[in-house]
């Protein structure tokens, strides 16, 4: 299939998919590499504007899969950054679970 033979709805699904495996491929550390690294995703996926990014369950996967990362950035940004807001979602992680996989499957 080419590039262009991608519908928007599989492009979506294919992000999601690869954002949530370079999550899973992080380290869960407190040091500050991997803080800026989240960080970066995290701001990327507020630039996304293609679609709407299912924020709240990426942002549950995260605390539930990496919590030292996860409260680490939490209390390296200023209360009035644009990514503070993401870290007061929260979520059932079974719920969580089912709706991204739901999300990403075909």
């Amino acid at each position: 299939m080419r590039r262009s033979d991608i519908t928007p709805e599989e492009a979506k699904k294919k992000y999601i998919r690869e954002f949530l495996q370079t999550i899973l491929n992080m380290n869960d550390q407190d040091d500050p590499a991997s803080i800026k690294s989240l960080i970066a995703m995290l701001n990327g996926l507020l630039r996304v504007n293609t679609f709407i990014p299912p924020t709240i369950e990426i942002m549950s996967f995260i605390k539930q899969q990496k919590p030292t990362l996860y409260h680490a950035t939490r209390k390296s940004i200023t209360s009035t950054s644009n990514l503070a807001i993401l870290f007061h979602l929260d979520a059932d992680p079974k719920i969580v679970a089912q709706r991204l996989e739901e999300y990403i499957t075909d």
